[in-house]
């Protein structure tokens, strides 16, 4: 059955760029594209009125943590050096081990649906899990229970590319706020097996939606050795690597103590790098206010290994830090694409918010354009996943796509429609989503759950998470301490008797 949509604006890829056609058409069958452009020949069988709405590929969201909606009220909490991350290296060892879950195996599917049907709703509809089910290993889970993730994105509807994320050591700091280092190098490679064995079994499962990669978190906890066993291992089994990168600058420092150079650097030395391979964040390379150093050096290595860079602006820009810059990388010719990271996962939001501060940071109002960083959530993901089947509306390419309703009263008179996307859109504008063909998201509200089930769902899911926190902070602080609140928040209060 062939289903026409009609009468919007439809960015319709010619085989180099994104185009914009107005009062354009797209028909799809099943979860393919048959045609995108002014006017289809063909008898569809079900039309779809887009007219005063853009017609877009389905967004790319190369970098998440799913769950971690949940935890937004921890989002800027910022606590003195003795009330963070108290954990020890006993405590450290136990979390790896012993403890028991935080959350039991129906909070944890709430969490996840949670968040996927946040991410669909912003127009999301292929998501890469970057480091396991969001905040369930940092409450002393396993790192998720990712089968269970993958069942509950078939079911809703979203396209995942899922991990399980491994690591030679983690950071912790002490009573007294000292920073060191827990170390297990065997706990590393444990972690690398059962996360090949888990990507093997279970990518292009339930009807295609599943994928799968490896996810050796970042670059300063994990050992040379762990780092070269992944790269074996994903050209052994032709799987995409992602890993956090030059995200903070102690852990540039840290790199460059032990090997003296930096991380990028680090991971080229190691023959890491390659078109295979998604580097989180990237914010300090050389060049970089912070790092100095050779501008040309670390973008060079990226751009040269065919490598990308997943750019998530909103969680560094609440610490006063960014990219220096999205136009700065690009023109190095690094593959940009674009994550949410955390909460509010908002990929629209992010976008904007990736234009802003690239013209900020280089005082430059010509670039990046509004539909370089459009194709950074489209092409850019596609093609830091390696697929020509997504991230854009042609024939033969999933029939992943995305209506956003331009005639709201906050977009006034839209003459561009990917600049009224960038600059005046969120996550809340869109009105449609399919994912291969299939209706996820009608009318702003997703098709295959019960939205009203998940939001009073979450808070008995938050309350688990923090009395997990409270249980694993040495000194038991309150809900008020950990969240830095000088009243009650009534989200904690009982529930009704």
């Amino acid at each position: 059955m062939v289903t026409l949509i009609r009468g919007g604006w439809v960015m319709a890829f010619d085989g180099s760029r994104h185009r914009t056609i107005p009062n354009g058409e797209v028909a799809f069958e099943r979860d393919r594209i048959l045609y995108a452009g002014p006017r289809w020949d063909g008898a569809p069988a079900q039309v779809i009125d887009a007219t005063g709405m853009l017609v877009a590929p389905g967004f790319i969201n190369t970098h998440a943590h799913i769950g971690v909606e949940l935890m937004a009220p921890f989002v800027d909490v910022r606590l003195d050096g003795k009330k963070r991350q108290r954990y020890g290296p006993s405590q450290t060892a136990a979390a790896r081990r012993d403890l028991p879950p935080s959350l039991s195996v129906d909070e944890q599917r709430l969490s996840a649906e949670f968040s996927l049907v946040q991410m669909l709703k912003c127009g999301a509809t292929t998501i890469v899990d970057a480091a396991g089910s969001g905040p369930l290993w940092w409450l002393g889970n396993p790192p998720g229970d990712e089968i269970m993730l993958l069942d509950v994105a078939a079911r809703v509807g979203a396209r995942v590319y899922a991990s399980l994320s491994y690591r030679s050591g983690r950071v912790y700091h002490d009573g007294e706020g000292k920073t060191a280092w827990f170390w297990d190098e065997e706990f590393g490679f444990e972690g690398l097996r059962r996360a090949v064995a888990f990507a093997v079994h279970h990518r292009g499962t339930r009807a295609g939606l599943a994928e799968t990669l490896l996810c050796p978190h970042a670059v300063d906890n994990c050992s040379p050795e762990l780092l070269g066993a992944t790269r074996r291992a994903a050209t052994e089994h032709g799987l995409l690597i992602q890993i956090h990168c030059a995200q903070y600058e102690h852990e540039v420092q840290r790199i460059r103590e032990l090997y003296n150079c930096t991380p990028v650097e680090h991971l080229a030395t190691l023959g890491f790098l390659g078109p295979d391979v998604i580097l989180g964040h990237t914010i300090y390379v050389q060049g970089h206010s912070a790092m100095g150093g050779d501008s040309d050096k670390d973008l060079g290595l990226i751009a040269g290994s065919g490598a990308s860079v997943a750019h998530s602006p909103l969680p560094f820009a609440r610490r006063g830090e960014t990219l220096q810059s999205f136009a700065r990388y690009r023109a190095a010719g690094v593959n940009v694409a674009i994550g949410c990271d955390i909460w509010p996962a908002d990929i629209i939001a992010e976008m904007r918010l990736a234009w802003f501060l690239s013209k900020a940071v280089d005082r430059a109002s010509a670039v990046p354009s509004c539909l370089d960083i459009f194709d950074a959530a489209t092409l850019g993901g596609a093609r830091a996943l390696g697929r020509d089947d997504l991230g854009s509306l042609a024939p033969g390419a999933k029939a992943d796509i995305v209506l956003v309703d331009l005639g709201r009263y906050h977009f006034g008179p839209v003459v561009d429609p990917i600049r009224a996307l960038i600059t005046c859109a969120s996550g809340q504008d869109v009105q449609a989503v399919w994912v291969e063909g299939r209706k996820v998201v009608d009318a702003g509200r997703a098709v295959n759950t019960d939205e009203d089930r998940l939001r009073s769902g979450a808070e008995t899911v938050y309350r688990s998470m923090v009395e997990a926190a409270r249980a694993r902070d040495p000194i038991g602080a309150s809900p008020q301490e950990m969240l830095g609140l000088d009243y009650q928040p009534p989200l904690l209060n009982p529930g009704p008797k």
